[in-house]
């Protein structure tokens, strides 16, 4: 079994990688990256992550974890710390089985960091992979759902300690429900879902996720970015200053738009970014230049970090990267449930690599 023991210095380098991998969603990771420093500084010890599973026990049971909600929100109303337990200890008593593993259910900012937190707050490794191998706002868009897994129960826990049991009859109604209740809790929660046998998570989770993270955030930490694109196959889509932001809550998500003016070989262009939580359809000057499932991240000019949907903001100077969504995404099962028509644009899905020079 080959396992990974991600220390302090391995923190900053997972929030960049994963943030970039997470299209501008999957929450900011200010918050986590505080939490998993004091933890590992308090505790002395690093956090076990499992990189391969071959080995593993296809019997054991593990489930997902990670924060819920508006980005905007989680910002404003940081967790207590207590949910972790309080939220494992309900789902052990309602689900009856003894959990063997942590997974994080989609890459990116926060909830990359959050499953890490509760690894080290109950001593249950993690598994480096995920549902998403980027970030969705809603809790049926995993390659778990699309392999038969359901997110029921969920168990939510938010910083008061009230807790909410949920069976839903699908991932929809499970999504609409904790969604509800998530609001009720003031816009953000800490979730339990998606518990399921190493079987069932072998055959549908992306792989390698974490471990990909930590090595795309050093290579942008040295301002590597053409390497960076060349290991995701990604391109370049855009240049330019952020003209316009526009930003709202609409029922627990944060929706909205971003506007970048054209710099260098892109001036006289411009390119409407639309996000629910993530960034999910570019336009360049009227035409489609990439859209869900594959992920769009904006990185700053300069530093080359990743800039997520609750941080853009007027008169930053940007590049807007493409990259190939993992091809269980593409299916066309997936593709009804995180295709751009899944968010209300009444658009086809064109893969990002067959118009990779058609804007450069």
């Amino acid at each position: 079994m080959e396992t990974y023991r991600l220390k302090i210095g391995d923190i900053n380098k997972l929030a960049i990688g994963s943030s970039l991998l997470g299209s501008g969603g999957g929450g900011d990771p200010y918050i986590g990256v505080s939490m998993l420093k004091n933890e590992l500084e308090k505790r002395k010890t690093d956090v076990e992550i499992i990189i391969g599973i071959n080995e593993l026990n296809k019997n054991e049971y593990l489930v997902s974890t990670a924060m819920m909600g508006a980005t905007t929100i989680s910002i404003e109303k940081p967790p207590n710390g207590n949910e972790v337990l309080m939220a494992m200890r309900t789902y052990i008593r309602i689900a009856g089985k003894n959990i063997s593993y942590i997974t994080p259910v989609e890459v990116g900012g926060e909830n990359s960091i959050t499953p890490l937190i509760s690894s080290l707050k109950t001593g249950i490794p993690v598994l480096d992979g995920d549902g998403m191998g980027r970030a969705f706002p809603e809790l049926q868009m995993t390659t778990f759902y699309f392999n038969g897994v359901s997110p029921s129960p969920l168990v939510l826990v938010d910083e008061r300690d009230n807790v909410s049991v949920i069976y839903g009859i699908d991932g929809l109604w499970s999504e609409r429900i904790a969604r509800a209740v998530t609001l009720r809790y003031g816009g953000s929660s800490y979730v339990i879902s998606y518990g399921m046998s190493l079987r069932d998570y072998a055959t549908s989770y992306i792989p390698n996720t974490l471990s990909l993270s930590i090595e795309i955030g050093e290579l942008l930490n040295e301002h590597k970015l053409d390497e960076v694109l060349d290991k995701l196959h990604g391109v370049i889509l855009f240049k330019g200053k952020i003209v316009d932001v526009w930003k709202g809550l609409d029922k627990g998500f944060s929706k909205g738009y971003v506007l970048i003016e054209g710099l260098d070989e892109y001036k006289n262009m411009n390119l409407r970014i639309h996000f629910q939580n993530e960034f999910i359809v570019a336009i360049i000057n009227e035409s489609v230049a990439a859209s869900a499932p594959d992920i769009i991240s904006l990185l700053d000019l300069f530093s080359l970090k990743p800039i997520t949907t609750d941080r853009v903001k007027y008169g930053q100077k940007v590049i807007v990267v493409g990259i190939p969504a993992h091809e269980k995404l593409k299916t066309e099962k997936a593709l009804k449930y995180v295709g751009p028509k899944a968010f209300g644009y009444n658009i086809e899905y064109f893969p990002l690599t067959s118009k990779k020079k058609l804007f450069l």
